[in-house]
């Protein structure tokens, strides 16, 4: 896989959300027989996400070493920067994701432009937490903070 750039990656949701995320989306499969096609306008910044465990450290006595282990993992979240535009089909529905007091995880999938074909799309099911409007001064544009808690595996694979 050869290095590819944030140029043209493009973020796409699904309006229908997973109904068993233990066992229908547990493998990429799950994801790419699924329509996740409203594809989500203006994105300034997809921020950072990925797996992180828990440290688990543990202190033997007799040495005093620190063992240190890995525990459990999160997947994380993904902090989006948006120009704000809620008549955007896909900034609609986070939007209405975000302001719902459900407990949905809804398919998503980042395509990306220049990546080797067997590894262009990332697939992962999220919690639409927050859908927050920031305001700056004279010389800003209106954006959209929207924060996706990843609540499934992140597979990465073909479109």
């Amino acid at each position: 896989m050869a290095a590819a750039g944030t140029l043209g990656a493009n973020l796409y949701a699904s309006a229908t959300p997973l109904t068993n995320i233990e066992a229908a989306a547990d493998a990429i499969s799950d994801f790419q027989g699924l329509t996740i096609a409203t594809e989500v306008g203006l994105i300034e910044s997809f921020g950072e996400f990925g797996r992180v465990f828990a440290p688990v450290n543990f202190q033997a006595v007799a040495d005093g070493r620190m063992y240190k282990l890995k525990g459990g993992f999160d997947d994380g979240n993904i902090a989006l920067t948006l120009g704000q535009d809620i008549s955007d089909a896909g900034q609609a529905l986070l939007y209405a994701y975000g302001n719902a007091s459900n407990q949905n995880t809804y398919p998503f999938k980042i395509t990306l432009t220049g990546a080797d074909a067997n590894f262009d799309t990332i697939y992962f099911g999220a919690k639409v937490m927050s859908y927050r409007t920031q305001m700056g001064s004279v010389n800003n544009v209106i954006k959209a903070m929207v924060t996706l808690d990843i609540n499934t595996y992140i597979f990465t694979g073909a479109t």
